[in-house]
């Protein structure tokens, strides 16, 4: 009776402590130094709070989720943290751009876009609005790297991430524009004379770029685009269809 009492004493208490050591979350540190036992654990973006599972003090304590390896809680689950930080370039990014393209300037034209990134962070849809204010009457003064002066144009470009959002990222991608400009026909008939024409267009680019994101709100781009422009009023000095391309610096807004 008394051997069969203390069987059932030591399966109880076996069973208590298995149950305890269960029931509580254990914190793994990155530098495998120590395992800590919490509870209450709460955890937001940059640290992780907990208060010692044997503690009745209700101390709260937190460390960085930098130096956290992984947290297995009670229930069986478990957390890991040490790849976090390449998930979070990947998805934890701002999915809106405004843009200013600052190069366009230079060449006489003032344009801003819209680009949305979708959740994968791997494709963005963007729309650019351009004016164009160069002096259509002057035969030098053509915007970009086009033999036509944009009075307008807006399109839609389509951004390929291959390897996500990050500081630094590089994107291709198609895009297509429509728009009117103004070109310049010279004439002669005893004396040379210089007559305006507006005409309509359309573009199509591959587009090339890097993106550099030294903070999170804020990226800078450098594009680089070949492709062709079909001229809805073509004459002797100006082919309907012609290889063009062009460059573009632009600063964004990330929200």
């Amino acid at each position: 009776m008394k051997k069969s009492f203390c069987i059932s004493m030591l399966l109880l208490l076996s069973v208590s402590w298995f149950s305890q050591l269960n029931a509580q979350d254990l914190i793994y540190l990155r530098d495998h130094s120590a395992r800590i036992a919490a509870k209450n654990v709460e955890i937001s973006r940059l640290e992780t709070k907990y208060q010692l599972y044997d503690g009745n003090t209700g101390v709260v304590f937190a460390l960085n989720n930098s130096d956290i390896s992984m947290i297995a809680f009670e229930d069986g689950t478990v957390r890991f943290f040490e790849n976090e930080e390449k998930l979070q370039t990947v998805y934890d990014f701002k999915k809106n751009l405004f843009t200013f393209h600052l190069f366009d300037l230079i060449v006489n034209e003032f344009t801003i876009s819209y680009e949305h990134i979708f959740n994968s962070g791997k494709i963005g849809l963007q729309i650019p609005v351009s004016l164009g204010f160069s002096n259509a009457n002057d035969n030098n003064n053509n915007n970009g790297f086009d033999d036509i002066d944009n009075k307008f144009y807006s399109g839609i470009n389509l951004n390929f991430y291959p390897t996500g959002q990050g500081k630094v990222r590089y994107f291709l991608g198609p895009a297509i524009q429509v728009g009117t400009g103004n070109y310049n026909v010279n004439t002669y008939y005893g004396s040379y004379s210089s007559t305006n024409e507006e005409t309509f267009f359309f573009r199509f680019f591959v587009n090339n770029g890097l993106v550099i994101s030294p903070v999170k709100d804020m990226s800078l781009t450098a594009v680089g685009s070949i492709g062709i422009r079909y001229l809805g009023n073509p004459d002797e000095n100006h082919d309907e269809i012609k290889t063009v391309g062009a460059f573009a610096f632009n600063l964004s807004y990330r929200f």
